[in-house]
């Protein structure tokens, strides 16, 4: 498995604002692929993590590569440089499955049982694949990591636990509502986030809804289907209604509610609750500061959800041995897909020696033989070479799994039989 590697940062090292300067560098995955030197690549950009997967058969060092792109991603920030290999973490070999297996469960996310980063992955996939960056290899880790994220889950309940950032966020305003009676919502932006958050709130008893989106029409149909009123985010900035609670999450670099647009809001019975679910934030960080104003961000909301540590750590420790048989079966399954061309250039080897010895026979000592005869020599000497085959190719397999480098022989195999170099002659 040390063909896998893994650079990324998340939460669980890096504040809100430092992910953001990841996040809002990224660019074209072929770009990077060639930039970082690998061969494959997927990039996870979620809310609170930004991972590069990647497959080398050079076998790349995980920290040269988080070099390389750190320096590609700020070319002129030495500041960025050293603050990206302080905060972002490089993986390598087994350990990146485990951890692939591990987000995709729900076990590393900044709320556990995360339910979004699975359609966040799939999607990070599909862009590899459109892209060319994901090939045979990053394609097999990330199907068996699904799968394995779906045993997890099986497994696991996590129905007692909020699974989504949007599920805390609907706590808060849910905590807010209790105490206030009525509530004007105010949801900026249209991603999955923030309708999530809208489907929560919907039907709520005295709940009024009111979203603002860069495009008007994005907003009006966030506003059909919810129900609620609607306006763009010009409009909103230039002179906003009154509210009691606001939901932002966007895909904007900077901060789209600030002071400024505020300003004309008349006094409030009580700070009004802003919740900024937006990597890089979307509702200005000095807004938090201000006596008018609640804020919270990502992390601090992740935080919330983490108050039952004990709990969290049970429902980890029994998701354990379901991780610990996926990654035995993924480390089963990367040696077959090793072996195959290896057997198969044995098999062909074995087949041509058996057919030039055959043919030898049949026009020399045997010509003599009716073609019925012949026929049935040809089916002995094929089901020979067949049997032959598999007793060194037993003992291959026993081997390689035994030997203490036991893949890397099996991988200098393979690229040799992937080279058309006849070993078995």
């Amino acid at each position: 498995m040390e063909r896998f590697g893994l650079v990324g940062i998340s939460h669980r090292r890096a504040s809100v604002e430092e992910i953001g300067r990841f996040t809002r560098g990224l660019g074209d995955l072929s770009e990077m692929r060639v930039a970082l030197g690998v061969d494959e690549l997927v990039c996870l950009n979620t809310c609170n993590r930004v991972e590069l997967y990647w497959v080398s058969k050079g076998r790349r060092a995980a920290d040269e590569v988080l070099r390389d792109f750190a320096r590609w991603l700020f070319p002129e920030e030495p500041d960025a440089r050293r603050m990206a290999s302080s905060a972002c973490y490089a993986l390598c070999g087994e350990a990146v499955g485990k951890h692939l297996y591990s987000v995709l469960s729900g076990l590393d996310s900044l709320v556990l049982g995360d339910e979004q980063i699975v359609g966040q992955f799939r999607r990070a996939l599909v862009a590899g694949r459109e892209a060319r960056t994901c090939g045979p290899w990053l394609g097999l880790l990330g199907d068996e990591a699904l799968k394995a994220s779906r045993k997890v889950r099986a497994t696991i309940d996590f129905s007692k636990r909020p699974t989504s950032l949007a599920e805390v966020a609907a706590q808060q305003l849910k905590g807010y509502h209790r105490d206030n009676g009525r509530l004007r919502v105010v949801l900026v932006g249209s991603g999955e986030m923030i309708r999530t958050t809208a489907a929560r709130l919907k039907g709520w008893h005295q709940v009024e809804l009111h979203f603002v989106n860069r495009t008007l029409a994005g907003a009006q149909a966030l506003a059909e289907v919810h129900g609620g009123s609607f306006q763009s985010l010009s409009a909103f900035q230039a002179g906003c209604p009154d509210f009691d609670a606001l939901v932002a999450a966007t895909g904007s670099n900077e901060p789209v509610v600030t002071a400024g647009h505020l300003a004309r809001l008349p006094q409030p019975r009580r700070p009004r609750l802003m919740l900024d679910l937006g990597v890089p934030p979307d509702i200005d960080p000095a807004l938090g500061e201000h006596e008018h104003f609640e804020r919270y961000d990502v992390m601090e909301l992740g935080n919330q959800a983490e108050a039952g540590r004990r709990e969290a750590e049970l429902l980890v420790r029994d998701a354990r041995p379901v991780l610990r048989a996926a990654i035995s079966q993924l480390r089963e399954k990367l040696f077959q897909k090793d072996l195959g061309p290896v057997a198969q250039q044995l098999r062909e080897s074995v087949n041509v020696r058996a057919e030039a010895e055959m043919r030898r026979f049949l026009d020399g000592p045997l010509s003599h033989l009716a073609e019925e005869d012949r026929a049935v020599v040809e089916q002995l000497v094929a089901r020979l070479a067949a049997q032959t085959v598999q007793v060194p190719l037993s003992a291959m397999r026993k081997s390689l799994r035994e030997l203490p480098l036991g893949e890397d022989v099996l991988l200098n195999l393979r690229l040799d039989a992937e080279s058309e170099y006849n070993l078995f002659a």
